[in-house]
């Protein structure tokens, strides 16, 4: 059994009941579209985050984070996943916020990086990515700090490889 306890996609219904903390955050605004940031920002779409279901997913998002460790414990497979993608669930960066919450949950940074990478992997079946092993795929990304010391390290991504080939920086938005 595996599971994506996707902890981020909770957050994106109610984060944005005020300006969010990591709309501040220099490895966020980076690449964040302005306009999308604006939009989230108009009283409508903060009152629309403070109705009863968002504050519902809030609440419940402990829950979560409780079972998520719970499970982890009790060996069940976790991945990381995030549900990014639409334009309030920021692609790129909400993996890295999955992941500290993850930490926060109470698993280790490097456990944490194991559901998305090799963990993330077998539960998906895969055995040609996931770890960097003499024949496979060689997907990996390079820090200028060890997020297995503190996730917040991953913050600190200076480049990506995919099948062993240098990604080029996107340029910002």
């Amino acid at each position: 059994v595996c599971v994506i306890p996707t902890l981020t996609r909770e957050v994106s219904t109610y984060i944005y009941e005020s300006k969010p903390a990591f709309f501040d955050d220099a490895f966020f605004t980076k690449s964040a579209d302005a306009t999308v940031l604006a939009a989230l920002q108009t009283p409508e779409r903060q009152t629309a985050s403070q109705g009863k279901g968002p504050q519902t997913y809030k609440k419940q998002l402990a829950v979560a984070s409780s079972n998520l460790k719970k499970l982890f414990d009790a060996g069940v497979k976790i991945a990381m996943g995030t549900d990014a993608g639409p334009p309030a669930r920021f692609l790129g960066y909400f993996e890295h916020m999955e992941m500290q919450m993850e930490v926060d949950a109470g698993l280790t940074p490097t456990e944490a990086l194991r559901t998305a990478t090799s963990d993330a992997a077998a539960c998906l079946g895969l055995t040609d990515v996931g770890t960097l092993k003499v024949g496979k795929w060689a997907d990996f990304a390079v820090f200028d700090q060890d997020p297995q010391a503190n996730m917040a390290n991953s913050k600190t991504l200076s480049s990506v490889y995919v099948a062993g080939n240098l990604v080029p920086k996107a340029s910002p938005m």
